[in-house]
């Protein structure tokens, strides 16, 4: 495969400098309107590489995901030209779903890389793709825009890191709370910000159960799938259903289980509201209910079973005192100060501190101070405005890889079941040397990170 690392298009170009009288002063967010409605010759283009559907909708007929999500809400900005999924029964139905663009349908990725007519990577992927599929790309001069959890390690969100840097692309993360929630996950950090509640004490994200199963039986692997492609970086297994579509995040081989997928949600604003979104706790401890037996190493001892936590507790303490608590509790998040608590989730803001914003109101200028000094419209909106002004995106990488390693890290101490010491510095566990094996992993042969 032939790499373009440097190597940008005249088109991506122009689209990156046809704002610079807004890059030049504040961050601007136009709406989706504005946006879908430009000349069809400025348009970006862009492909997505996995469509994260559901095999069976109840009807017989798949039920389309994550991936196609993300690419009808880009439609509304750029051109769909190139949509990727291993799994042909995906890619069959593909047309029926993007509407009146037709991209081309392809089982193979590193097509994608490969063109130099494409502008941007839309990336909805199972977690354990994420990182490689991100890295071609970037190094290749495209935008990436990828869906959450974006790592399955800490190593790995440090070396995107370096690659990001070192490229200068824009990438934003799929966590759509920093943006499609505002009006309540945003006048929450506000709050807890403004000093609503006094001196922040603790902080409760409860992200529910994660999935209980197995043991499962192997089957046949469908006739449209490439189960070879499909695990990638991935250790070989032998084919359940369980490993695929969607129940895939409850094997540590691909994913983090619930701890990951919402944690990277609402961890994600915690650590913002509290004004730790740059670094990370100092240590954290726990412990949980499981499908199967670990061993000391924190490893499965079946390979037939859901291998990720099903129902936990845990606990990171920050330099500062506060306390964060991540469980398997109601979905949500509360914070509790010296002076009051108050909860909120996707469907409601609630508590006393909430019921005085009726008397005092946070202010605009609040609002707008977190977002750099503009209110976002949509996730989607910001990343393609991102593409054209090269401003940082109102999810960026660094964030969450901080978030991440919070997740990550609360996933380690459950599995050694031990507390971990954490140096948010060198990002390094202190005095654990197979704690700090687990913050990588040996990707299978033909299918490294190079």
């Amino acid at each position: 495969m032939t790499m373009m690392k440097g190597r940008m298009s005249t088109r991506r170009v122009f689209l990156a400098r046809s704002i610079a009288a807004i890059g030049a002063t504040t961050v601007a967010y136009p709406s989706d309107h504005a946006l879908g409605t430009q000349e069809k010759n400025d348009r970006p283009r862009v492909a997505v590489v996995g469509v994260g559907y559901q095999p069976d909708a109840g009807n017989g007929k798949p039920r389309r995901g994550r991936g196609i999500a993300i690419a009808l809400q880009a439609q509304k900005h750029a051109d769909l030209v190139a949509v990727c999924d291993v799994d042909g029964v995906a890619r069959d139905a593909v047309t029926g779903w993007v509407g009146k663009q037709r991209p081309e349908t392809i089982a193979d990725y590193r097509r994608i890389i490969d063109r130099d007519d494409i502008d941007a990577v839309l990336i909805g992927t199972p977690d354990h793709w994420h990182v490689k599929i991100a890295v071609e790309a970037l190094r290749s001069g495209k935008d990436v825009y990828c869906e959450k959890p974006v790592t399955v390690t800490i190593d790995e969100g440090k070396l995107l890191r370096k690659v990001i840097d070192e490229t200068g692309q824009v990438f934003q993360v799929g966590t759509q709370q920093r943006s499609e929630y505002e009006s309540r996950f945003l006048t929450a950090i506000a709050m807890v910000r403004d000093g609503r509640i006094g001196k922040v004490r603790r902080v409760q994200c409860g992200i529910g159960s994660g999935r209980r199963g197995g043991p499962f039986a192997t089957e046949p692997v469908p006739p449209k799938l490439d189960w070879n492609a499909w695990q990638g970086p991935a250790p070989v297994a032998k084919y359940i259903q369980q490993r695929c579509h969607r129940t895939f995040r409850f094997w540590y081989e691909y994913a983090g289980g619930q701890i990951t997928d919402w944690g990277a949600h609402h961890v994600d604003i915690a650590q913002w509201a509290i004004g730790h979104e740059g670094g990370g706790p100092v240590s954290i401890r726990g412990t949980a209910d499981w499908n199967q037996t670990l061993d000391s190493r924190g490893m499965p001892s079946r390979d037939d079973t859901y291998s990720t936590p099903v129902d936990y507790s845990v606990t990171a303490e920050f330099d500062d005192g506060i306390e964060m608590v991540i469980d398997s509790s109601r979905n949500g998040i509360t914070f509790e100060g010296q002076s009051g608590r108050f909860f909120v989730n996707r469907g409601t803001l609630e508590g006393i501190p909430v019921d005085q914003l009726a008397d005092k109101p946070i202010a605009e200028s609040s609002l707008r101070s977190l977002y750099g000094g503009s209110l976002p419209t949509t996730h989607m909106a910001n990343f393609f405005d991102c593409m054209r002004t090269r401003r940082q995106p109102i999810s960026d990488f660094s964030s969450h890889h901080r978030t991440l390693t919070t997740c990550h890290l609360a996933n380690l101490t459950l599995r050694l079941d031990r507390p971990i010491r954490w140096d948010a510095e060198s990002e390094r566990v202190i005095g654990d040397d197979i704690a700090n094996q687990l913050m990588t992993r040996e990707y299978r042969q033909g299918f490294e990170i190079q």
